[in-house]
């Protein structure tokens, strides 16, 4: 689920408060601190 919430993130189809709401159900918050910190697409 990590790496499929990733390219969603870099694709801009999820945001911030929609990853929080994964937590700690699908990702652990290390996971979506990660996916936070990477760079998204213009």
């Amino acid at each position: 689920m990590y790496g499929f919430l990733l390219n969603m993130w870099i694709m801009k189809k999820v945001d911030e408060q929609r990853l929080i709401s994964y937590t700690p159900k699908l990702i652990s918050e290390d996971e979506r601190k990660a996916i936070l910190a990477t760079q998204q697409n213009d």
